[in-house]
């Protein structure tokens, strides 16, 4: 059983004198424990199994079955007194902490944040086997009032994997978020930019190509690429011979400090093919580095290629904050009537891609989604004449073909096929 406080026995046979005088061998099964840092040892008396000294296998197997019995029992009653004291907040900070050790930083402090400012000083202080999916509900409910949905979905989710892993460690019975439903999540819309605004930012970028700025603007609009991404790409992993660039790290941010780290998922991690545009404004940038490194004496590799020749790298909400500027002054107006935010070039990228006919498979792995159907999800339907060029098409397609068998056979009107009166 994980977690049992008894977690193995040893058994010894001793000597005892009966009444009588005659000898009887016994059984002591003792059980170790660590309680508050100390081990401990608890020992017990079995049952007399057989006068006899020599430990057969017959004796050996039932002491040891009783000796197990006894264990878990014992680890019953533990954690029954456990349980009584235990509140959902403790029980879920243990949970962050082991967590921990497999995580991001960042996703690690994002559920210490939960804790602190979600569980803490609500369904917190409850029992932890005294929680119940009304508490729960009546939590998201409540989150609800307050909070964004996609919120509440994390909070509601992360709740969910702790009291999953209470019940795979025998720590409750059932699990009490069994039942509660996550709040519905407004349909995503991306507010990507038309023709005549994708026109429009590629001229501002052309402007001034191989400016760090610009270079990550274009690494958004032309390759999809995310601002952690684009801030974290170092010149390692760009290839202007093959015209190839790999996303193999990105920003990461731990409270107000950022750091290097993997992508978040393995689909995130790709390969993908810069084109011409951006090729050219790369190399132009890659001309002016190697210029300003020569006085730091940095190695081309290690350095940022949105970055400072000191190996200092562009924050991503710098990134953001500078677009947004660009966007107000070239009085951009995205498919959904707002203004474009940074990550809306990563959507317009998507959208122009499926809409000049690129395959959304395709389209999902240049992306680094995990599958092709959050892409058709998101993405399909943001194009409004993508229904009009389809029954187009389709109309164009099937025209053509009746044309190319006009002459296959004969087609009967309704009421002269000798079914009709």
């Amino acid at each position: 059983m994980q977690g049992d406080k008894y977690s193995t026995f040893s058994l010894e046979q001793y000597e005892t004198a009966t009444k009588a005088g005659a000898v009887s061998y016994k059984w002591r099964a003792v059980f170790p424990y660590k309680e508050n840092g100390k081990w401990r040892k608890k020992s017990v008396t079995l049952k007399t199994v057989g006068r006899d000294k020599g430990r057969s296998k017959q004796i050996a197997k039932a002491v040891e079955a009783e000796a197990e019995e006894i264990r878990q029992r014992l680890n019953v009653e533990a954690l029954e007194t456990l349980q009584i004291h235990e509140t959902v907040a403790e029980y879920f900070e243990k949970y962050v902490e082991g967590r921990a050790l497999s995580i991001e930083r960042s996703s690690a402090n994002e559920l210490r944040r939960i804790l602190k400012t979600h569980i803490v000083p609500t369904i917190g202080k409850i029992e932890l086997d005294k929680l119940t999916p009304d508490d729960v509900q009546t939590w998201v409910t409540e989150l609800s009032k307050d909070y964004a949905p996609s919120t509440v979905k994390k909070c509601l989710t992360n709740l969910r994997s702790a009291m999953r892993e209470a019940v795979d460690r025998d720590r409750l019975v059932k699990d009490p978020t069994r039942g509660v439903r996550n709040p519905k999540l407004p349909t995503p819309k991306p507010n990507a930019l038309d023709e005549r605004g994708r026109a429009k930012a590629a001229r501002f970028i052309a402007l001034d190509a191989s400016k760090p700025l610009n270079i990550g603007f274009a690494l958004a609009l032309y390759m999809g690429l995310r601002e952690s991404e684009i801030c974290g790409l170092k010149w390692r992993y760009v290839d202007l011979d093959a015209q190839t660039l790999e996303v193999r790290e990105t920003l990461g941010r731990d409270g107000s400090k950022w750091y290097v780290k993997e992508p978040k998922t393995g689909g995130s991690i790709r390969s993908l093919y810069i084109p011409d545009v951006v090729a050219d404004a790369l190399r132009a940038r890659l001309a002016e580095v190697n210029e300003e490194r020569m006085q730091s004496g940095m190695p081309l590799n290690d350095l940022f290629v949105v970055g400072g020749p000191d190996g200092s790298y562009m924050q991503p909400h710098y990134l953001s904050t500078r677009w947004r500027i660009a966007a107000d002054a070239l009085e951009l107006i995205g498919t959904e009537g707002n203004r474009p935010t940074f990550h809306d070039l990563r959507h317009t990228f998507a959208t122009a891609a499926i809409r000049h006919g690129v395959d959304v498979k395709t389209v999902a792995s240049m992306m680094g989604h995990a599958n092709a159907a959050m892409t058709m999800n998101t993405y399909a339907s943001a194009d409004p004449d993508a229904k009009k060029r389809g029954a187009e098409t389709v109309a164009k397609a099937m025209s053509y073909e009746a044309a190319k068998h006009a002459n296959d056979g004969q087609v009967l009107e309704l009421g002269k096929t000798g079914t009709e009166e």
